[in-house]
């Protein structure tokens, strides 16, 4: 089984891409994250972003999607809250196009399935997702990524020693 996690900070999608075969592993080759173009604006921005977001998720073909939902922020000016908001929709969008399972998990559930708090998912040790070593942009939202992605997995597979 193959589970994309996505999570949305910094003004981009971040993805954690797992596999399980003989353990959990990375995917090979996985996208890491992706940004709106820059020099683009309105419709153009929004259609460029998309495709960008559907050929990532179309490559990779996971069985599985898992979103990270929003935590709830003080203080957000509408500009970033309806960024954030299109990038979710964008990829929630390309899942259907492919026909892909695509669910918004909240961190406390994320964070329940694969035993660290909601607050903190990029604290999911290493060896759980079969790295040794922290992937690129782990701090600005890969880690929480990945997280989802082996919450994807361990909720997928019960029973399994996780």
């Amino acid at each position: 089984m193959k589970v994309l996690g996505i999570a949305v900070n910094s003004g981009a999608l971040h993805y954690g891409a797992l596999q399980q075969g003989p353990g959990v592993g990375l995917v090979p080759g996985a996208p890491e994250r992706l940004g709106p173009a820059d020099g683009l604006n309105g419709y153009e921005r929004t259609g460029d972003t998309y495709r960008r977001i559907y050929q990532d998720i179309h490559v990779l073909a996971p069985d599985l999607v898992v979103l990270v939902a929003t935590r709830k922020y003080n203080n957000w000016a509408y500009r970033q809250a309806a960024d954030r908001a299109a990038m979710v929709t964008l990829a929630q969008l390309a899942c259907h196009e492919d026909g892909i399972r695509c669910e918004e998990w909240t961190t406390e559930k994320i964070g329940k399935l694969v035993g660290v708090t909601a607050a903190s998912l990029d604290s999911v040790p290493l060896e759980r997702i079969g790295a040794a070593t922290r992937p690129k942009y782990w701090n600005p939202g890969r880690g929480d990524a990945f997280a989802a992605a082996l919450a994807g997995l361990v909720d997928s597979t019960p029973g399994d020693n996780w």
